[in-house]
């Protein structure tokens, strides 16, 4: 029999997956993951992830009507079944790349996206903001949550829950698979393996419940009385359910891979009119045997995996380090793997913290541990220290307490886009007192730069990209291979009619577009490895500027934000200095960011800006 659905190109919105017959579901689903396995390893993006919520997702658009119900993905990189759904399959030619889907739901690419997510644990708070407004307003439409167990390690969903009101037409779909992107760690993930272990004592429950009320007469006082006394032993013998305990009706667990189960769970949920729980469990990879085997290494698949990079350096080191200082330790949120630190949690278990996604709280653990005397370093991206920013001043700098912030991921995340941006970090952490800025150049100097961060008193932050080492950067400033000597690197400045200042990734452009500037004009070049303190940093540069012709323009080159940026603030010290001598200098910033958007100018054009400009 030919299956009665349409192919996966072909679907327009939510209604054709509607009105698939039942007994196509099945094959239907199957589709969706042959689909999502060749596109994903085509183009790079989460795959585990969305395999593992396939069914899940089928049957939240048969039961629910977006974007008349508004549907929340916790993090969002689960969402390519859903955008999928709604009618965006074409754009996954071209999955998180221009002229493509993006990786995450976005409210600029679809009306089906009504929230834009990207950070884990912050899904219950907007659609609790969504399910009150429509409570105010009269509206009778749904909103549903669907909340990895992941996110429930971080603050953000438990102070969500207590601010939730039970008589809401919200549903919050928690999405069990035991993952974040590493391995759930704590006690909350203990929790709900004990919940999982007891779907046997439920389906007895629902069976009885079932059988009573059939009874003539009798069915359904005798259900009530054995409902009384099952509470009661349960009470006894049971651990209690967290979300009953709370007040919420509470449906699960389900088997969150039958369709049919989830589906006609999903629509006794709505039909309670009020807020739900419905605990799915779901295995992250579903049918894809090398993802199921191993949802860590199949999360994200890269389309051009790097062998060796920045992180994978810092672990290695950290590893070497702890050999000699027993001080060391290292904390991570929810990502052991992603910042190179797998290694060092086998050999050092117990100087190693996973405190699962949970920013705020591993910056004061780590602060903690320092005012104890430890040495700890904290590795985490870019994009996700934001959540601790307040720690960060609060609990760490204020008191210069000796934190090591590890920053991993720093710079533009091009696949996945906005919400993974790195440009921030270097702005915020500018402005807070104590705290000192490195960004290594190579491997050779991050190796350099953590031998001497043992050795620091107060907060430090090294950051880098989520990349190789560039080896034209190393021939150019590190010639002779001696990196002991890092902070700010010069090259051609001596004669230079123009001069470009860089620091991290984007010193690899300044390199080119110097090359280019070389065959009209002599350009030096002057590599920044040690950003803040900015005073020190500007007399250096300064220094290395006496070489330059006189007046010889200064263009930086930064990727990060213009506003509060390492360009600004360095501009800013080296005007104060020479203000003092009675002198300025000419000083200029281009290629900054000004928004979320990746800038597109090439070297060629940069060059050519800077000679018009000259």
């Amino acid at each position: 029999m030919e299956a009665s659905y349409k192919k996966i190109e072909e679907i327009e919105s939510p209604r054709d997956v509607k009105d698939i017959p039942q007994r196509d579901i099945p094959a239907f689903c199957e589709s969706l993951r042959g689909f999502l396995v060749e596109k994903t390893l085509q183009n790079g993006g989460h795959l585990a992830s969305n395999l593992g919520v396939v069914e899940l997702t089928v049957a939240l658009h048969r039961v629910f009507s977006t974007p008349e119900d508004t549907l929340i993905f916790d993090v969002g990189h689960q969402s390519y079944v859903h955008k999928i759904l709604t009618g965006r399959a074409k754009g996954f030619d071209r999955l998180r790349r221009e002229g493509g889907v993006s990786g995450f739901p976005s409210r600029s690419e679809s009306v089906h996206d009504a929230f834009g997510t990207g950070h884990s644990s912050t899904s219950l708070s907007a659609a609790l903001g969504f399910a009150e407004a429509k409570r105010e307003q009269g509206d009778e439409s749904y909103t549903v949550a669907v909340v990895g167990d992941g996110a429930f390690t971080g603050g953000m969903i438990h102070e969500a829950i207590n601010n939730c009101r039970k008589d809401l037409r919200l549903v919050i779909v928690l999405n069990d698979n035991d993952m974040s992107i590493s391995r759930n760690i704590g006690l909350l993930p203990r929790y709900f393996a004990r919940i999982r272990v007891s779907r046997k004592y439920n389906g007895t429950k629902r069976k009885t419940k079932a059988i009573l009320s059939k009874l003539p007469l009798l069915g359904r006082p005798l259900a009530a009385l054995f409902a009384g006394i099952k509470n009661l032993i349960k009470r006894r013998v049971y651990v209690h359910n967290y979300f009953e305990e709370l007040g919420f009706t509470y449906l699960g667990p389900v088997d969150g891979h039958d369709e049919a189960q989830v589906e006609k769970c999903l629509r006794e949920a709505r039909a309670r009119k009020n807020t739900v729980i419905l605990h799915c469990i779901t295995k992250k990879g579903k049918g894809y045997a090398p993802a199921e085997e191993n949802p860590v290494a199949f999360h994200g698949v890269s389309d051009k995996p790097a062998s060796h990079s920045f992180h994978s350096v810092a672990g290695e080191t950290l590893l070497s380090l702890a050999e000699k200082d027993e001080a060391l330790c290292a904390v991570t949120a929810a990502m052991e793997e992603g910042t190179g630190l797998a290694e060092f949690a086998v050999r050092y278990p117990h100087r190693f913290y996973d405190v699962g996604i949970a920013e705020e709280h591993a910056v004061t653990f780590s602060a903690g541990l320092a005012a104890a005397g430890k040495k700890p370093y904290f590795a985490v991206y870019s994009t996700f220290l934001q959540r601790a920013y307040d720690n960060v001043l609060h609990d760490v700098a204020l008191q210069g307490l000796p934190v090591r912030f590890l920053i991993d991921r720093a710079g533009f995340a091009k696949a996945d886009g906005p919400t993974h941006h790195g440009i921030f970090d270097v702005a915020f952490l500018s402005h807070v007192p104590h705290i000192k800025l490195w960004e290594p150049s190579c491997y050779g100097v991050l190796r350099e730069m953590l031998a001497a961060s043992l050795r620091e008193a107060s907060p430090l932050a090294i950051r880098y990209p989520n990349a190789a080492e560039d080896e034209e950067i190393v021939r150019a400033f590190y010639p002779e291979g001696d990196f002991s000597r890092f902070g700010v690197r010069s090259l051609d400045t001596e004669g230079a009619a123009v001069v470009l200042i860089s620091y991290g990734r984007e010193a690899s452009l300044a390199l080119r577009v110097k090359r280019r500037l070389d065959e009209k004009i002599p350009c030096g070049m002057l590599l920044l490895e040690c950003l803040k303190p900015y005073d020190r940093t500007a007399e250096a540069v300064l220094a290395a500027l006496q070489g330059a012709k006189d007046g010889a323009p200064v263009y930086f080159l930064e990727e990060g934000i213009r506003e509060g940026g390492a360009a600004m603030l360095l501009g800013d010290a080296m005007r104060r200095i020479k203000g003092k001598e009675g002198e300025s200098h000419p000083y200029e910033i281009i290629a900054p960011s000004d928004s979320f958007q990746v800038p597109s100018t090439s070297s060629r054009e940069l060059a050519e800006e800077i000679y018009r400009r000259l």
